[in-house]
């Protein structure tokens, strides 16, 4: 077994890296990947797709998240719950209609229905 003595010697730790570095932020962990917040069904309302977008894997457009599908316009969604990105921007969890398949929808995207009550997804903040 090495010791601790022996790894820093081998250049396998930096003596760097035996000082404790400050905690990052949630904020400063979500930035660095896609972000899955937590869900739950506390939204009974739907949305229609106002063109054809992708539904993502978490909250942000771009490459940043990865894309399920493409949902085309007229495509309606049942909205489970939204969060606010780090960008301000909202997007709802959201199912497509006759399916199995869930994902991120941008607000932006939609034309919204009867019964939508923008409630937040559980522990929403990004």
């Amino acid at each position: 077994m090495k010791t601790l003595k022996a790894l820093v010697a081998a250049g396998a730790i930096t003596a760097s890296a035996l000082v404790a570095a400050p905690a990052a932020s949630a904020a400063t962990t979500a930035e660095l990947g896609c972000p899955h917040p937590r869900v739950a069904n506390r939204d009974p309302g739907y949305v229609t797709m106002t063109g054809s977008f992708n539904l993502k894997a978490g909250p942000y457009q771009g490459s940043r998240c990865a894309t399920i599908t493409k949902v085309r316009k007229g495509t309606k969604l049942w909205v489970h719950c939204w969060v606010i990105n780090s960008y301000g921007t909202p997007w709802g969890y959201m199912q497509i209609k006759g399916t199995r398949t869930w994902g991120w929808m941008s607000a932006a995207n939609v034309d919204y229905g009867p019964g939508i009550n923008f409630a937040k997804c559980p522990g929403a903040e990004l």
